[in-house]
């Protein structure tokens, strides 16, 4: 019998450790930008349309105007901002093995809130290279505001979920 070969198998993944992975899936999502530094790829658009709808979600279930006013007066982005490729990243990974690695991410969602949050960072982090102080996360009055996630926790939860992904898929190496 001839077993079909997933996207998963054909992936050589000792050509890079984990962290050089999500960092290389970050660079292919840059690949392509069309205006106002949108992704042409329909893969990483996907992506970012799920973080959008995720965040929107975790505001609870206030009313449209006061989610509305809130968003305007606050530090929150819905949108996540596409940054440049650090220059010291070159994308070197195919299509094929992108999608791969969108695997890893994808196939871990929605088991907790809890995980989810960490592979919120992992995103954040890797996909669209923010830095720990970016990935605080403030919701409420630009005077006031609440903080969800500190630098600290930031780190914390970038920790945990690489932990998370290097212990489900423990044939990618990690250091």
């Amino acid at each position: 019998m001839n077993a079909a070969v997933t996207i998963m198998q054909a992936t050589d993944w000792g050509k890079y450790d984990l962290e050089g992975w999500l960092y290389q899936f970050g660079a292919w999502q840059n690949t392509v930008q069309g205006t106002c530094g949108k992704s042409l790829n329909p893969i990483a658009a996907a992506m970012d349309q799920a973080v959008v709808k995720r965040k929107k979600l975790k505001l609870g279930i206030r009313k449209k105007r006061q989610i509305t006013a809130d968003a305007m007066l606050s530090d929150i982005d819905f949108m996540p901002i596409k940054k440049q490729t650090p220059k010291d990243i070159v994308c070197e990974i195919t299509d094929n093995e992108a999608r791969a690695v969108q695997r890893l991410v994808l196939d871990l969602r929605g088991q907790s809130d809890v995980m989810d949050e960490w592979l919120d960072a992992i995103v954040d982090r890797y996909f669209y290279f923010n830095s720990w102080s970016e990935m605080v996360i403030k919701v409420g009055y630009v005077d006031n505001p609440t903080i969800i996630r500190s630098k600290y926790g930031a780190e914390q939860d970038v920790k945990c979920g690489l932990a998370v992904l290097h212990s489900r898929y423990k044939f990618i190496a990690y250091k």
